[in-house]
């Protein structure tokens, strides 16, 4: 299970934001996931919510998940696909049938931060 140790390098990116800006904790933490970046959102959260109970500066932390489709561009026409199912994910033009090329998807990242 990668989401647990996704869940603590979260917790230690957060631990240098409020060490660097002098703050005393993180009110919340939005972070942006990407629909075939291999990351389980529940586990992840799972994973986060067992970290609070062991770190005072988080332990009222809401994190917050920004849920990216995929978006890809056919590398000839140009033309761009949004897929909402990964299941209808298929990397082949539908018009001129040549690579698609992932554009959006893959993310992973923490994007907001609040504290005091």
């Amino acid at each position: 299970m990668h989401e647990g140790a996704i869940a603590q390098s979260v917790v230690e990116v957060l631990r240098d934001i409020k060490d660097q800006n002098g703050l005393l904790s993180i009110t919340s933490a939005t972070l942006k996931i990407g629909a075939i970046s291999g990351v389980v959102v529940d586990a992840l959260l799972f994973a986060f919510e067992a970290i609070q109970k062991e770190e005072d500066f988080i332990k009222d932390t809401k994190l917050n998940i920004i849920y990216v489709n995929v978006k890809a561009r056919c590398s000839i026409c140009g033309k761009t696909f949004e897929f909402d199912n990964t299941d209808d994910l298929v990397m082949i033009c539908p018009d001129c049938q040549m690579p698609l090329a992932i554009i959006n998807g893959k993310e992973l990242e923490i994007v907001d931060v609040e504290g005091q």
